[in-house]
């Protein structure tokens, strides 16, 4: 089937499990004709996930669909093989772009978030393959960490970054990055660029109603499963949390490098802990429709990316009406607390009983506050300025 109006195409280029992180590919397969998703893995993640795929989409309806080729290596030796999974990616990309063309007649747009597909991007359109490249700029990593290897991959990444501001339009997850870009000289200090946060789904009507005296109380933790992720905490006070709270139980959706680090721990605790993997989408959604309170308490260092990005995990679930507890690492964290959408806490696990406590006792007021904070942030009023003109 061969395309007719091209401004209706785009290739989209993101990792799993983030390629609907805040309703972003459904909003695209709503706005362009054609999708074209190329979808990695970096971290070896549940199996059910589909990794490495080229997924090509007509009116919001998949029509094609090619394994990409997975090249998967012992976590320890993820970044030492970073530079080779890289090439794999930008070649299978390169390649696949060519066989859109043949087969579809080509894609106009490109967009994705990371700097080195967005470097990619960029040779496609020099090649004449696409015509316009969109970089929403997710990430920005600090050049420092106790590990030598990170520190050069990170400086390595930052190369392709300084490449990747080339595109034809920029996109920021929020003022922080952009600042922070200025101040080092990579974008002028003159421009003015777009902030485009990561959006929030209306799902609020699936969530909890209400926490009743003596009713079960459940937590939720959704993301990879990293130690920067602040998941720590949880397990540091775990046995207190099931004293206090008898009634409680966590539920764990996601998977990651320190997967088995965590249950290690969970194994040593009374807390009621529930690990679910990546399950099916609806399965997801199930489980935190059933949940009260969303877990995001992310490690506060120099060294964590987090710092500088938008939390996916916090809209997943203020989407669903879900008070947060998290530390103060996001620039999104002043929104929790203007809106009472959930507590901010030092990083002690003393804080987190407090928070624990604060919510369950006043849940109708937190609950309020996550619904109106998602509804500032509902992706349907904010994606549609991504793609127009400055």
């Amino acid at each position: 089937m061969k395309i007719k109006n091209k401004e209706k195409t785009i290739i989209y280029v993101n990792f799993a499990p983030y390629e609907n992180a805040g309703g972003i590919l459904d909003f695209l397969k709503k706005k362009f004709k054609y999708v074209a998703l190329f979808s990695f893995s970096f971290h070896r993640l549940n199996k059910r996930l589909e990794n490495n795929k080229l997924k090509v989409y007509f009116s919001g309806k998949k029509v094609d669909s090619k394994n990409l080729f997975d090249f998967q290596v012992p976590e320890k030796l993820i970044f030492l093989f970073l530079p080779i999974r890289s090439i794999l990616i930008f070649l299978q990309i390169i390649f696949y772009t060519i066989y859109l063309t043949y087969t579809y007649g080509g894609f106009e747009n490109y967009f994705t978030v990371n700097a080195f597909t967005a470097w990619t991007g960029n040779i496609l359109k020099k090649t004449g393959f696409v015509k316009k490249t969109i970089f929403w700029v997710y990430d920005y990593y600090p050049p420092f960490h106790e590990n030598k290897t990170i520190v050069f991959m990170r400086w390595l990444y930052w190369q392709f970054d300084k490449w990747a501001t080339k595109s034809d339009m920029l996109v920021f997850l929020n003022s922080r990055i952009v600042k922070l870009r200025k101040e080092i000289g990579v974008l002028s200090d003159r421009d003015r660029y777009k902030i485009i946060p990561i959006g929030t789904t209306n799902k609020s009507k699936r969530g909890s109603r209400n926490l009743k005296p003596n009713s079960k109380i459940k937590l939720v933790f959704l993301g990879v499963m990293k130690k920067s992720q602040g998941l720590n905490l949880i397990f540091e006070c775990s046995n207190q949390i099931a004293t206090t709270f008898p009634n409680l139980e966590i539920n764990i959706i996601g998977d990651g490098p320190d997967l088995e680090y965590f249950k290690s721990n969970g194994e040593k605790t009374n807390l009621k802990i529930k690990y679910h993997g990546y399950p099916s989408d609806n399965d997801i959604d199930e489980i935190l429709g059933k949940s009260h309170i969303g877990i995001a308490t992310y490690i506060p260092n120099q060294e964590n990316v987090s710092y500088y990005g938008d939390p996916s995990k916090i809209k997943g679930y203020l989407s669903f009406g879900l008070p947060v507890i998290t530390t103060n690492v996001f620039e999104f964290s002043k929104e929790i607390k203007s809106f009472n959408a959930g507590v901010l806490i030092g990083y002690k696990k003393e804080n987190m009983i407090k928070a624990i406590t604060k919510i369950v006792n006043n849940y109708s007021f937190y609950r309020s506050g996550a619904k109106k904070l998602a509804k500032k942030y509902y992706y349907k009023n904010l994606y549609p300025n991504m793609f127009k003109p400055y």
